[in-house]
């Protein structure tokens, strides 16, 4: 047992040679890209789904601007992301209200239009060093908020048995759904990278990521203006994940300053709890809690991001 701690502390502090003299750095990252994706939101009539709200978004153009600053190989990140309000994409509702058949039995379609995603983050660790490869384990807080309008299309109603898709489409215009849903949770995140020095100095950079979230909690709020009803739902529980790859580049000529390109994905499962309702417009807190009726949501996001990293200050630990 000795030994092994021996070994263990031997690669402890190898690792946490810096490759690089800089004791104090400070650095901003600004970034681009899009994102596409769908979110479920699901009702249930005790242990049935009765309706799924799949709001596909399509290509959703994305910006964010993050802080970091590194203390020796220890680093605190801060950073704000927002998506550009676009219309792109379906939201399909279909209805389970037939018993006993797992067959939609009403279904609509409509445009979605983006109204807002903001996200926001706060995340701290220490990358460990042993020659080109570092290994950097952290821990942070996101928190999102999200909300859609689904206007115009059309829905398809069944005289009688379940939706077929063969049904008459009856046209409709103007808003006919929003959801708006704020998200948060801490995570855990593991990265993996090395680092290739070239002849001139420039060097490029490999890197793939992990990260996992224990613990969801999201407040929804869904408006269905045709029927002047709202429903809030308070979800807890589920679990998250995401996953990435960064190809990064940092010339030579450039004192510093990189460029990096990410993709990856990222999936938020079985997110349950209790939902509300009422008429539209009440704010007041007289929400009433449906009983036998629950809430659920999923997330799945895939995203393509390009960054810029200028440092601001550097100090030399020598």
């Amino acid at each position: 047992m000795k030994t092994l701690f021996n070994i263990l502390l031997f690669f402890f502090l190898l690792c946490g040679v810096p490759l690089r003299s800089a004791c104090l750095e400070i650095d901003c990252i600004f970034e681009t890209g899009f994102r596409n994706g769908t979110t479920k939101e699901f009702v249930y009539e005790e242990e049935k789904c009765i309706s799924r709200l799949d709001w596909n978004d399509k290509i959703v153009p994305t910006a964010g601007f993050f802080g970091q600053i590194e203390v020796y190989n220890f680093f605190l990140k801060l950073g704000i992301t927002s998506a550009i309000p676009v219309m792109s994409g379906v939201m399909e509702d279909y209805d389970y209200l037939i018993p006993n058949d797992s067959e939609p039995s009403h279904y609509s379609c409509h445009d979605l239009y983006l109204d807002k995603d903001f996200s926001c983050n706060i995340e701290g660790g220490y990358k460990f060093q042993l020659i080109n490869w570092y290994i950097t384990p952290s821990v942070g807080f996101k928190y999102f908020n999200r909300k859609w309008t689904a206007s115009d299309g059309y829905l398809q109603y069944p005289i009688a048995g379940s939706w077929t898709g063969n049904e008459q489409k009856i046209n409709l215009n103007g808003p006919v759904i929003s959801y708006e849903q704020a998200v948060w949770y801490p995570y855990a995140t593991l990265e993996l990278g090395y680092n290739h020095a070239f002849p001139n100095e420039s060097k490029i950079q490999i890197a793939i990521q992990g990260a996992i979230y224990p613990y969801i909690c999201a407040e929804t709020n869904d408006i269905h203006f045709l029927r002047n009803m709202q429903f809030y739902d308070s979800l807890r529980g589920g679990i998250g994940w995401n996953y990435g790859v960064t190809i990064g580049f940092y010339p030579q000529n450039l004192n510093g300053v990189g460029f990096t390109l990410y993709t990856g994905g990222e999936f938020i499962n079985n997110v349950k709890g209790t939902t509300s309702s009422n008429n539209t417009g009440i704010n007041d807190g007289s929400l009433i809690i449906t009983e036998g009726y629950s809430g659920k949501i999923e997330i799945t996001q895939f995203y393509v991001k390009l960054s810029i990293i200028i440092p601001l200050f550097c100090r030399s630990g020598n």
